[in-house]
């Protein structure tokens, strides 16, 4: 199983230091993107996620993306896939907008996706939280009934975010297992980890924090109902974290990971 990692100072220092194995380099084409390619890619592939078009399957504006530019950025990057947020925002909505429409209207994104990427496409669920509802915009469309019925109407493989589904389980009062359970995890082609907190109001918040003991379990257990290619941690330290601490969390959490992935190894 490949492991991936959130581009970052900290990792850039592991690696050079040869202190984890990963085989994957996770990041965004926005920011720093540009002047940090030629390093990120000199050290391994990078897994493209983000184009810096806001995109998600609820989009209104797709006719925005070059899809010319993005196969060409695929191509260079030699990213395997491409992951797509499978979402809606308030603000992509029309009045009196019904989830059926919600479906019909993603179902089209997802097939304009599909068919203009030169590599497979995965979705990602994303959370459901005050935080993700106000300061995000998303609607709240989670329910694995919805998800299933896209997956499965739409032949499209699944990146499946941990913590998202996490805060969300926690958010909602369910079991976070049931919840997983319930999920298409047969079409899992990528799963991202992290750890987890909560807003300044005590509500569950994906604060891409250090991974804890439940973060592994949870990863532990799910490998046992999926067989994804690539498992991606994505962290790169919190503001209260120094330089130091973050190397050294980072460092440990990749070679947690990756006893956990590839036992054998």
């Amino acid at each position: 199983m490949y492991i991936g990692c959130n581009w970052s100072k900290a990792l850039k220092s592991l690696i050079e230091k040869d202190a984890v194995k990963i085989d994957y380099i996770k990041s965004g084409a926005w920011g720093t993107f540009n002047e940090d390619f030629s390093t990120m890619r000199s050290m391994r592939p990078l897994l493209l996620h983000g184009l810096g078009y806001f995109e998600h399957t609820g989009m209104k504006n797709i006719e925005v993306i070059d899809f010319n530019f993005v196969n060409s950025l695929l191509k260079n990057c030699n990213s395997p896939h491409y992951g797509l947020h499978l979402s809606i925002k308030n603000s992509d909505m029309h009045q009196g907008m019904t989830d059926e429409d919600i479906y019909e209207h993603m179902s089209k994104q997802i097939q304009i996706f599909k068919k203009k990427l030169a590599v497979p496409l995965l979705l990602e669920n994303v959370p459901d939280s005050p935080q993700d509802r106000v300061i995000f915009d998303h609607y709240p469309y989670i329910m694995p009934e919805q998800y299933n019925r896209l997956f499965v109407d739409n032949d499209v493989s699944f990146l499946l975010d941990l913590t998202h589904a996490k805060i969300t389980a926690k958010y909602r009062g369910w079991n976070i297992y049931d919840y997983l359970r319930e999920l298409p995890l047969n079409r899992v082609v990528e799963i991202h980890v992290n750890g987890s907190g909560y807003d300044k109001d005590g509500f569950p918040a994906d604060t891409h924090q250090s991974m804890e003991n439940e973060d592994y379990k949870l990863l532990e257990w799910v490998l046992n109902y999926t067989n994804p290619d690539i498992v991606t941690l994505e962290y790169n330290g919190i503001e209260t974290e120094s330089d130091d601490t973050v190397i050294v969390s980072l460092e440990k959490q990749l070679n947690e990971i990756q006893n956990i992935c590839n036992p054998s190894k």
